[in-house]
């Protein structure tokens, strides 16, 4: 159906492929054009959940950026975002020198690390009353003596902490206490000067809020061993402060930011306990019957109005109802572009904006022409970024090669190892089976099931979070990948 309108497409301010660059230019977005999914945003101010679990492009950075946002000039709040974006993980894991087992040195180093921006928080707030306010000053110039504060970043504190000339500077009172006797304690000695600062913190009240936010846990993803014991032992350790925080109610909140995948990896036998008390998961697929009932279409929408003004609906003022032949509702065939998430939504509607040539209706070529666009330089760079890290780049070259050899949409698992083996690339079978169930994990590929009535089953992880790859049914990839790939 044809529509008249003087309504322009790019018009619309669709947002920033990251919530950093939302917040900076454009933040009204993360307030007005937002959407909390499953109240979210609010179980992590005032709830129990400390932990956001979620894909890549699923939010969980976006909730830490409106957090600060939504008290920002509130004088009673103090938000602090935390990345751990350049993590040294192997000098970190020697922070707590001595011989102790690394169970129990990676929550204190942790902890050093966290007390130190909670302290300095607390310094802020001048309604906080505690039985030694002496104690906390002295704790404050402490960490500035040590080259620790004000503002250091998590690399610089660990970095400094763990220089083999790093002296603890002993605050007033807490220097009586020490095992040294003296103004200063040596380094092995940080395991008891983080439990004075805990015990120091623990007496604090305020009717004011402080929130710390750890970020940037998607950008250190590596397959060593160190990290994932690193990550497990801060989970355990946030949870354990927060117990603590909330039973002496100091007004402190600690919350970590995780990607689903990196959190499955994390060694730890109590993962499932955290996840059922103190978890939020970020899953945004809703049932594709009702494509207009997907909080995606929803937060695109409030972002069109919020452009354009209230009486303009999206779909309906510039999109045909379906660039099918089988008559499917333009909301799933661009859904279908995607992995439901808010990233690769908004970004798709982006890259359609970027071939569009004039007001009303966009013709069925220029949104075809977009979303290979979005393909092209969007998805598959994703799904490139998401494989980083677990893999050398030379192997997911070599992986991308040869799905591009395929030439196929579906196909069994020997057919991509004859490609890869056709290459001469230099990926074994085993190695090979090893991406493939990381593609399978952020949604790049799925299993596809032909049963004897003639009916095909199609099983992906955005789909079902608890889905899991299985070798003996064919892969399919996901449409994101189709155009990257030449495949249509």
């Amino acid at each position: 159906m044809s529509r008249s309108s003087s309504q322009d497409f790019r018009d619309i301010a669709f947002g920033y492929a990251s919530s950093e660059a939302e917040k900076s230019y454009e933040p009204d977005l993360l307030l007005s054009g937002y959407v909390d999914l499953q109240n979210a945003s609010e179980s992590i101010r005032n709830g129990l959940p400390f932990l956001v679990l979620g894909h890549k492009g699923s939010g969980k950075s976006a909730i830490a950026e409106r957090l600060e946002l939504i008290f920002e000039g509130d004088s009673n709040a103090f938000v602090k975002l935390v990345s751990l974006s350049d993590f040294p993980f192997t000098p970190f894991s020697k922070l707590v020198r001595g011989d102790v087992e690394p169970e129990a040195k990676l929550p204190d180093a942790w902890s050093w690390i966290m007390l130190i921006y909670i302290i300095e928080s607390f310094e802020e707030d001048k309604g906080l009353t505690h039985p030694d306010p002496s104690s906390l000053i002295d704790a404050v110039n402490a960490f500035r003596e040590m080259g620790l504060s004000p503002n250091s970043n998590p690399a610089t504190i660990v970095r400094k902490s763990a220089n083999r000339d790093f002296k603890i500077a002993l605050p007033g009172k807490l220097a009586q206490y020490s095992w040294s006797k003296s103004e200063t304690a040596s380094a092995r000695e940080l395991p008891y000067f983080v439990h004075c600062l805990r015990n120091l913190v623990l007496q604090a009240s305020s009717e004011s809020r402080h929130f710390l936010v750890i970020d940037g846990l998607d950008d250190i993803v590596t397959s060593r061993d160190i990290q994932y014991r690193s990550l497990s032992a801060l989970i355990f350790e946030v949870n354990r402060l927060n117990g603590l925080f909330a039973s002496n109610c100091v007004p402190i909140k600690i919350i970590v930011l995780c990607r689903t995948d990196l959190f499955d990896r994390l060694p730890g036998g109590n993962k499932n306990k955290v996840r059922q008390d103190s978890t939020i998961e970020l899953d945004w697929y809703r049932d594709p019957r009702n494509p207009r009932g997907s909080k995606l279409v929803q937060i695109a929408k409030l972002r069109t109005k919020r452009s354009l003004g209230e009486s303009v609906d999206l779909f309906d003022e510039f999109f045909p109802d379906s660039i099918e032949g089988n008559g499917r509702q333009i909301e799933t065939t661009l859904l279908d572009m995607t992995r439901h998430t808010p990233r690769d939504f908004l970004r798709l509607l982006h890259y359609i904006q970027q071939f569009c040539t004039k007001t009303g209706e966009i013709p069925i070529d220029e949104i075809n022409s977009g979303m290979r666009e979005y393909s092209i330089r969007y998805f598959m760079p994703e799904i490139r970024d998401e494989l980083s890290g677990y893999f050398k780049a030379e192997e997911i070259a070599s992986l991308v090669s040869a799905l591009g050899r395929l030439r196929k949409r579906d196909f069994k698992f020997h057919e991509l190892v004859g490609s890869v083996d056709a290459m001469g690339a230099p990926l074994s079978n085993d190695r090979l089976g090893e991406i493939v169930r990381a593609l399978f994990k952020c949604s790049a590929i799925g299993n596809l099931q032909r049963r004897s009535n003639g009916t095909t089953y199609y099983t992906f992880k955005f789909r079902n979070l608890n889905s899991e790859y299985n070798d003996l049914e064919d892969i399919i990839l996901h449409k994101g990948l189709w155009k990257a790939l030449n495949l249509i």
